[in-house]
């Protein structure tokens, strides 16, 4: 009996998906588990198992299209049966959705007699009007001024995608010299997708939330130290992020109130510590999160940053994976930035940014020596965490950087 294959609801805030790729086409026969699609989140790239064994009878949603959670993308079933009753329910339910979204790009393939009445008697008007385009591609020609009917698609059936609008609008900057201000532009890059979604994130939380910064410099001498001595006798190398990132969740323990956020007119102090690793990518930064590592080892919590670095390069996140984060760690040492000031990640109350490692002369014991120093920066919601409360924070911080004997691998 032949079923629907919905858009699933992949996170709990998730609304909204985008068909990336099909890996099988109408016809094909698919196996209960078997990867049968690809569905583009806000962050990442998802691969979906069908849930019944059948053959592809009708892919409805195209690729590049988007579509809200739970509505139908193709139906799968017995090779002869009969889905024309489906595949008009089908359409009816996504046309509508459309409609309801303002798209003039239906999904829905049927046009009213009223509406063919007016097409046949403008033959050009009713080829432009039914030119085959994604919703998603629609969106972005608009933004970008892109005249869709110069366009050719390179999707199904030719249906125009988000990739060919850019394309296009890319070629044209690069066809022309543009100048903004009498200053010739080498090319621009349209402000979509997640690099949109992240700046209006961070706008949201510097406008929602007042900054206050607080910085502090580590001696970094013996912790190194430490990290040569561990590397060289183990298996498992230690980086200088896991041993901050390890003190972090240690003083988090220690001092609950920064774990805590601003929900709905309360201050919410968390019992669990979630570690978001920043992770910067082409496309733009993303956060996954270490869930509940108060109670774990040095060992342990650098095998999991590494796995989670890892699966966002690859755009493998699962969306929990970004989910839940009490606490953010920005770290930009590894790009020898010595200094900077990170935008906290809402809900949070506070991310940490840290910098490079310098070589510098400090007095020690009315001497002056060489040390290895690191600048961290504190970035704190001052609407629930006064200047008293990041400064015992960050001191405490400083406190086992410098102390690594501490440290139980």
């Amino acid at each position: 009996m032949a079923e629907y294959l919905i858009m699933p609801k992949l996170g709990f805030d998730m609304d909204k998906g985008t068909i990336a790729r099909w890996l099988k086409k109408e016809g094909d026969f698919i196996k209960e588990q078997e990867v049968i699609f690809e569905v583009e989140t806000d962050k990442t790239v998802m691969e979906v198992e069908a849930q019944i064994s059948g053959f592809l009878r009708k892919i409805l949603v195209k690729e590049g299209e988007t579509i809200p959670v739970t509505l139908p993308i193709a139906i799968i079933g017995d090779k002869d049966e009969g889905i024309s009753k489906m595949i008009e329910e089908a359409y009816q339910k996504l046309g509508k959705v459309m409609l309801k979204e303002g798209e003039k790009a239906k999904i829905l393939p049927e046009v009213s007699s009223k509406e063919e009445e007016i097409k046949v008697l403008n033959p050009k008007e009713k080829e432009k009007e039914l030119k085959k385009i994604s919703p998603r591609a629609k969106r972005v020609a608009k933004e970008l001024g892109v005249d869709v009917n110069l366009l050719e698609g390179t999707g199904p059936e030719g249906v125009v995608t988000e990739k060919d609008v850019l394309d296009y609008f890319q070629s044209k900057r690069e066809a022309s010299k543009t100048f903004i201000e009498e200053k010739e532009i080498e090319k621009r890059i349209p402000y979509t997708g997640m690099r949109k979604i992240i700046g209006e994130r961070l706008s949201q939380s510097k406008f929602n939330a007042p900054h206050i910064y607080f910085t502090i410099s580590v001696d970094m001498t013996k912790a190194i130290g430490f990290l040569n001595t561990h590397n060289t006798d183990s298996q498992s190398k230690i980086t200088i992020n896991d041993l901050i990132v390890f003190t972090v969740v240690r003083v988090l323990r220690e001092q609950p109130n920064i774990n805590c956020s601003l929900i709905d007119e309360e201050i919410v102090y968390h019992k669990d510590i979630n570690i978001g690793i920043a992770v910067a990518l082409e496309e733009g930064l993303i956060v996954p999160v270490l869930k509940k590592v108060d109670d774990k080892d040095l060992s342990l919590l650098s095998r999991e940053i590494k796995e989670k670095i890892k699966l966002a390069h690859q755009r493998k996140l699962m969306p929990e994976d970004y989910k839940g984060g009490t606490f953010t760690i920005s770290n930009l040492g590894m790009y020898k930035i010595e200094q900077f000031t990170a935008i906290i990640n809402p809900p949070e109350a506070a991310i940490l940014a840290v910098g490079a490692i310098k070589k510098s002369p400090i007095v020690v014991e009315e001497e002056i020596k060489i040390r290895s120093i690191m600048k961290m920066t504190l970035s704190c919601d001052h609407r629930i965490i006064d200047g008293t409360i990041a400064a015992n924070f960050l001191n405490r911080i400083k406190y086992y950087l410098e102390l690594p004997g501490w440290f139980a691998i």
